[in-house]
């Protein structure tokens, strides 16, 4: 199993002929939403959030093979003991279309939260809550006014890092690790 994201510009296409209304940022944050408060989600739930279409058309086909790889992709990079975990974001666009990919991250993280159950922010650990309500923030928070390009991409470069250490920081809350039992 490989711990590789797909190709963004080749979900993102993918999707558009599926004619799927989520950006694949968004996508990627409602499966990270539904991983960090349940690992044993299926990806079928999700797909049923995320897909809609006739399951014989060849382009919703070709969206749910990519879509799957992602998932799986998204799970490994969760456990993995390197903390490769990284957001689906597009790299090389402009500024302001990334501004917007991370926001629609959040926008769907959220929204993944609310179908693995999460109806209730209260509920959640402190510091898994307080992230949690940030991401929230950041993904409602409208228009993120970046004047200067280059203060601009340290901005996005550092809220980035703020989500994914976050979501890094909430599996493990959630879903502790298990240690390997150690051999003498």
């Amino acid at each position: 199993m490989k711990s590789e994201l797909p190709d963004y510009v080749g979900v993102e296409r993918a999707l558009g002929r599926a004619n799927v209304d989520f950006s694949s940022a968004e996508i990627h944050g409602m499966a990270c939403g539904l991983l960090v408060v349940d690992q044993a989600t299926s990806p079928e739930t999700w797909l049923a959030q995320a897909l809609e279409g006739n399951p014989q058309d060849f382009h919703v086909q070709e969206a749910r093979s990519l879509l799957k790889d992602l998932f799986a992709a998204t799970r490994q990079q969760l456990n993995d003991s390197e903390m490769a975990f990284e957001l689906f974001l597009p790299e090389d666009d402009a500024l302001e279309t990334r501004v917007e990919a991370m926001q629609d991250w959040c926008q769907g993280f959220s929204f993944g939260l609310a179908l693995a159950g999460v109806k209730d922010m209260r509920t959640l650990p402190d510091d898994s809550r307080e992230w949690a309500e940030d991401v929230v923030r950041i993904g409602s928070s409208g228009e993120l006014e970046m004047e200067d390009e280059e203060e601009g991409e340290e901005s996005l470069a550092e809220i980035i890092e703020y989500l994914r250490v976050g979501v890094l920081m909430m599996n493990e809350e959630l879903q502790p690790m298990k240690a390997a039992p150690h051999i003498h």
